[in-house]
Parts: structure tokens; sequence; C-alpha cells
């Protein structure tokens, strides 16, 4: 049996298509086959995988006129490439996880007789699965509200998270990143390609923390490869004990490490939180449909999150979040308990059950 899984676009595609790989591989079925983008940092992330994959032009809708006539011609390369790859590999099933980026590979697949299966991460449907599945046998999802956006066909899984997270251990990370056990640690996530808005308020908020406050801290902050020299030199001086870094492969120790998570609000970065029981600052993404707001919204109502909107959000907000979170361990406690609760776990078995 061959299995082509697309997942390709932003992290939050990938890893729940990676998740599902090993989920594979580990029942005894070898010859599976990872699509993404050509992206460099997909290249960099599908090389470090040690599985099979190929890499495909993506074509991104615009609505500017010469934008559209771009995505027509990227389209049109997508397409062919999506056709070669599904020509040679021939597989029995595809299984994609929604985006731009997995759309024309599943689309060609579908037409031409292959069993597909979708995978929705967020809570708001989005656009690329909603138009495929009309050719797919079933679409599983990670939120419950997201059932009647497929009907019939939907099933609820839960998201998949990488196999591994759960098994870093503290002290092991709090020594790799070089902090003092002492304090209290605060991981910042932007999503795979990182967040300037976050960067931003971050880098601000450094600034106004007394030498009482930044003794108090460790800071593990995820920048992203295009921001990376930005925010390495407004940690330069500051004091503030902790590492700056463009890129973690192995962001389970990251994770290991964190009293406190400061994050977009992805849907399969939400549940690698939830699963762990890390209480988390949310900070949706405003754009790409508001989706991120409904994310955050579910985990906020189940008690795990706190959620700031970015329009709005100073440095003096963020500052008094942290801190006073970090003084109320009986919050954080809370906070913790209820992210577990509202964790799936098992979801990338569920999904394998159903493809199988």
């Amino acid at each position: 049996m061959k299995i082509l899984i697309a997942c390709g676009g932003t992290g939050g595609h990938i890893f729940p298509g990676l998740s599902l790989a090993q989920e594979l591989n580990a029942r005894g079925i070898k010859d599976v086959l990872l699509a993404g983008t050509d992206h460099p940092l997909e290249q960099k992330l599908f090389g470090s995988f040690g599985l099979p994959y190929r890499l495909l032009p993506v074509a991104k809708i615009s609505r500017n006129p010469l934008g559209f006539l771009k995505f027509i011609g990227r389209f049109m390369s997508a397409s062919a490439s999506s056709i070669r790859l599904l020509s040679e590999y021939k597989p029995d099933i595809i299984v994609g996880f929604g985006g731009y980026a997995s759309f024309p590979v599943c689309i060609f697949g579908a037409l031409a007789g292959r069993k597909l299966f979708l995978h929705e991460q967020n809570c708001d449907a989005g656009l690329a699965n909603k138009m495929l599945a009309l050719f797919s046998r079933r679409v599983a999802v990670s939120f419950k509200e997201t059932e009647k956006a497929f009907g019939k066909k939907a099933v609820f899984t839960g998201n998949p998270i990488r196999a591994g997270l759960l098994s870093a251990g503290r002290k092991e990370a709090q020594a790799r990143y070089g902090l003092d056990p002492g304090r209290f640690t605060v991981l910042i996530l932007g999503g795979s390609q990182g967040s300037q808005a976050i960067n931003t308020v971050v880098g601000d908020m450094l600034g106004l923390l007394g030498a009482e406050e930044k003794a108090q801290l460790n800071i593990i902050h995820i920048a992203g490869m295009k921001n990376y020299n930005d925010v390495q030199k407004k940690y330069g001086g500051s004091g503030i004990s902790g590492r700056v870094c463009d890129f973690v492969d192995e962001i389970g120790s990251a994770y290991a490490a964190a009293d406190l998570i400061i994050s977009r609000a992805g849907a399969t970065a939400l549940f690698e939180i939830a699963a762990l029981g890390i209480p988390s600052i949310m900070i949706p993404y405003r754009f790409a449909g508001g989706h991120q707001y409904r994310n955050a919204a579910a985990l906020k109502a189940a008690g795990g999150a706190i959620v700031m909107d970015e329009a709005g959000l100073t440095p003096r907000m963020l500052r008094e979040g942290i801190f006073g979170l970090k003084n109320d361990r009986v919050k954080l406690m809370a906070m913790s308990d209820a992210a577990r609760r509202f964790a799936i776990p098992g979801a990338a078995k569920r999904l394998a059950d159903i493809i199988l």
C-alpha cells in the first residue's frame, strides 16, 4: 500500500502530516511519501524528518490583478508537478492536511480515482478543504465544532501531534538552553515562520523590565529565520537569561523547559501546548480569515489560555500578563489542568484507523 501525505504550506499543516506518517510507519506501512512546498523553510524541515518526501511548487491565490496572473502561472506549474508526482508514485491513498499547498495534488489525485481523505486542523474549516471535501471519503477534524462544516463525512479525531513531544525531560531541556532552574521560563512562539508583531511587542517589553523582574525570568524566544538578527540585537545586553533561536527542530525540549508559553493560535501549536498541559497566552494572527481567534477562543473557554488581541496589545499589557500568571501559582495549575483536559490524545491513531 502506498500513501501520499500532502501537508505543506506551514508548520501547522506539516507536523500533523509527519505525526500520521510516524504512526503509519509504526504499523509496518513503510511506503509513505510526504509532499510539501519548495519554500526554503520546508526544505529544511522535511530534510530533518528522515522520511521520503517531495517538494512541489506552490500557488497561493491573490486578489491583486498582477498577483492573480502570477497565481495562474504558479498553479499551472504546481498542477503539472502534482500530476507528474501522482504518475510516478501511484499512491493508493492520498491524505490532505488543508491549505493551498495541498490542493493541486489532492484534486488531481481524486480525479484520477485515488482514495482521498482530509484532515482539518482549525476550528473554522479552510477553503481548500471545503472544496476538496466533495471528492473525499472522510474529513477528520480537530475541533468538535468543525463537524458541521463537513456533514456526514466529518469524523472527530483531534489534531495529531508529533511523537516524542511528551517524552522530553525538564532538566535536560534546561541544560540544553543554559537556563537557571530557579527562574520562571517563558517560551515565545510565533508560528513556523515567526511573528514580527510578537517579536516587536516582546522586544519592546524587555526595556520595561526592572532588574528584579529580569532576575526572575528565563526566556526562550523562537523568532523565525527572517527576524532572528533583529530580535537577537534586542536581547543583547538586556540582562535576560535565555536563548534566541531562529527555528527549533526539537521543539519538545523547548516545551519541556517552559512554565508559560506566548504563542500564535495555530491549531497544531495549540494542541501541542494543550497535550503538555502548559499555560499559555495566545495572541491570534489577525489575518487569514481570523481563524486563529476561534482556535484560541476554544482553549480559553476550556480555561487553558488567556487570549490577547494583537491589535491593542502593548508591551506593558504583556508584562503584566506574564507576571500576573507567574505570581499566581494556583491559576497556573488550574490552567495547566484545563489544557490537559482540552487535549485529544491518540489523534494520529484514530486518523490512521480511518484511512486504513
